[in-house]
């Protein structure tokens, strides 16, 4: 049976300190996750002696802004950030991610932050983080140090978080330029049901050809990571001149070389083609609507 102790922080300074005054501590704040784990008995004293709880701390709820970057608070929620103007404004991939996520009450609870340090390969909000640029912070009694996404996830379910350190923000730099992005989504069914599959893609759009082009597929390869092969071919392609059979056999192709022959390759090679051409279209379809 799994016995533990409750702690609670009332502040950034007393969360790192309990996490350094104690060892084996699990954070908790939505609880989406790791209550889950709990009941499942996936958790076991071996990983657990105190849970602590950050959901009060007021100092962890914010989306500001400022010159350079937009910064997310860890405990904001995904109906928060689908629903905030800043995020809308400058990240709309992101948003339109979160409002993917769930049912309404797991988007009501949920966090970023959860669903980043949960590091699952089918987490809605790390493969358009990751096309973003985006990084997080983390702080311990130590200091503090800044990752990129990529950085952070170290493999599925495993990131590079030290067990004294909190994740404390979200920063996602702004742009100057003008991007198109979207988020795609593949699922068994609608509400509550985890992404077979999900896609982001961010670009600059400069004379009907793609520039800067980020094509972040997810719950594709063990981590969410950015499709370079597929990017390079894209980059300074016309928009109104896709072979999109070309592509599609592409990025199936690129996954594949990535994780291998797997059990759901046959299922997912034409899915990803799949999910690249909507994507692709659907970005397409609103520079039209821009001209």
């Amino acid at each position: 049976m799994l016995e533990y102790e409750f702690l609670r922080a009332n502040n950034t300074d007393d969360a790192v300190q309990k996490l350094d005054n104690h060892n084996k501590v699990k954070v908790i704040a939505g609880g989406t996750d790791i209550l889950v784990e709990m009941h499942k008995e996936d958790i076991d004293n071996d990983e657990l002696d105190y849970l602590l709880d950050i959901s009060n701390v007021n100092e962890f709820e914010f989306i500001r802004e400022n010159e350079k970057n937009v910064e997310i608070g860890p405990l904001i929620s995904h109906s928060e950030l689908a629903n905030n103007r800043l995020i809308n404004k400058y990240y709309s991939v992101l948003a339109q991610a979160a409002l993917t996520i769930g049912s309404t009450q797991i988007r009501n609870r949920g966090t970023i932050a959860g669903n980043i340090v949960n590091a699952s390969p089918a987490a809605d909000l790390l493969s358009p983080l990751i096309a973003l640029n985006a990084k997080v912070l983390l702080k311990s009694i130590n200091g503090e140090r800044e990752l990129s996404i990529p950085e952070f996830i170290t493999g599925p379910y495993s990131t590079d978080l030290k067990e004294n350190e909190l994740l404390t923000k979200i920063i996602i730099p702004k742009s100057n330029d003008k991007y198109y992005s979207i988020f795609k989504k593949v699922k068994r069914r609608k509400a509550v049901d985890i992404a077979r599959l999900n896609m982001a893609i961010v670009t600059k759009i400069n004379n009907n050809k793609f520039e800067d082009i980020r094509i972040v597929p997810g719950s594709a390869t063990p981590s969410p990571q950015a499709f370079s092969e597929i990017e390079n071919l894209l980059e300074g392609k016309n928009i109104n001149q896709l072979d999109y059979d070309y592509y599609k056999e592409k990025i199936a192709e690129e996954m594949v070389a990535i994780t291998g022959e797997r059990w759901s390759t046959p299922y997912k090679k034409p899915a990803i083609g799949s999910l690249l051409k909507k994507s692709l279209t659907g970005i397409v379809k609103e520079v039209g609507n821009n001209a």
